[in-house]
């Protein structure tokens, strides 16, 4: 099949490009690389005119403050309708995300035109914020919007906006097909129309080893921040728990902090960790939790009663399930110094956990079974 992946935030797509390729199928990924994160793309659209010009750049951003309009977005948009003017149908495409590119909503619609007149087989990822995900939080124990009533968290808050119900509209006339990508986001699916349902994502096993170092020394606690999505992933309670956890232990754990690192950089930069705190939201693992559990860190992240009931194993045992609260947290952090062989058993758990779930060429199937399911004889 010829393939067509459109966007990337978090390494899924790459991941699933990866197992699609393995079973021999011809996959091309197009996208921003997401900001900082730099991933890695086929065809990777920048800015590189407003950006790479100092005062074009200077007036950029001056722009954004007083409008909230990026301009580089305009030729991020015009970058991508260019790429696609010429393209020859695809037999599958699929978006990341309801908004995949982020460009103004004029554009965005006309990207995804241009998309779906390039195929008879067009899904959509649940995956990361969207207008759905976003009007089901009432139902959730926690979600950080619910959790930090005084703190506006605008990049999340413009998915339930009018203006974007109207774009999710037309988005939604569009698709063919709905996968969500992990126990976050099946719930407020369940009852939609088109939902295929839940794929696990997938991990590149070949590019993570069982990595966890010994546990004779000194613990390594790993926290690496976002600074955008600080309080989104609960990053304040992570700092809170650190403090009490490096004033109680001084001498028996180093603690690494890092923020804003490019992808490529991030994974290096807990190669020496034990353990790694991921976010205090989440029902589920996300990419950063899931590649540190291939390698056989314990991940503090979500996996609480959903996902254990889902993949039927005892609270804890592949990762530990984290809620935003500073004293719980620190409160497993130190059952874990106290008692090392635990991060040995658990990380055992994560790595197998994920050969058993993860796999992407296991995953890539049931990509193609989900794509194959919709009926293009009309």
């Amino acid at each position: 099949m010829r393939i067509l992946l459109v966007g990337e935030y978090s390494n899924l797509h790459n991941s699933l490009k990866a197992g699609l390729q393995h079973l021999g199928h011809e996959v091309t990924l197009i996208s921003t690389g997401d900001a900082f994160k730099n991933y890695p793309s086929d065809v990777k659209l920048k800015a590189k005119y407003v950006t790479g010009y100092s005062l074009l750049n200077f007036y950029r951003k001056a722009l954004y403050r007083l409008t909230r309009l990026d301009i580089a977005t305009l030729e991020i948009g015009y970058r991508c309708l260019d790429f696609l003017v010429d393209q020859k149908p695809y037999d599958v495409i699929q978006l990341i995300n309801e908004y995949p590119i982020k460009t103004p909503y004029f554009i965005e619609r006309n990207i995804i035109k241009r998309l779906r007149s390039l195929t008879k087989r067009f899904a959509i990822l649940a995956c990361g914020d969207d207008y759905i995900s976003l009007s089901y939080i009432n139902n959730l124990p926690y979600h950080p919007i619910l959790q930090n009533p005084d703190i506006e968290f605008p990049y999340s808050e413009r998915y339930i906006s009018n203006d974007h119900k109207k774009y999710h509209d037309f988005v939604f006339q569009q698709k063919n097909l709905i996968i969500s990508s992990d126990l976050d986001y099946h719930p407020a699916y369940s009852n939609v129309p088109d939902y295929y349902g839940l794929i696990p994502n997938p991990i590149q096993l070949d590019k993570f080893e069982d990595s966890l170092p010994a546990t004779t020394g000194k613990l390594v606690i790993f926290h690496g921040i976002n600074e955008v999505n600080y309080y989104k992933k609960g990053n304040n309670h992570f700092e809170q728990a650190l403090l009490k956890i490096k004033e109680k232990f001084p001498d028996r754990v180093k603690i690494i902090s890092v923020s804003n690192l490019p992808y490529s950089e991030y994974l290096k930069s807990y190669n020496e960790a034990h353990i790694l705190l991921d976010q205090t939201y989440a029902q589920d693992q996300g990419y950063n939790a899931l590649e540190a559990m291939a390698q056989g860190k314990v991940v503090f992240t979500g996996a609480g009663s959903l996902f254990t009931k889902h993949y039927n194993l005892p609270l804890n045992s592949v990762a530990i399930h984290t809620i935003p609260d500073e004293d719980k947290i620190a409160a497993d952090l130190e059952n874990l110094i106290c008692n090392p062989e635990l991060i040995r058993e658990i990380g055992k758990n994560a790595r197998k956990f994920i050969e058993d779930n993860h796999d992407c060429k296991k995953i890539a199937q049931q990509y193609i079974n989900a794509w194959l399911s919709i009926d293009i004889s009309t």
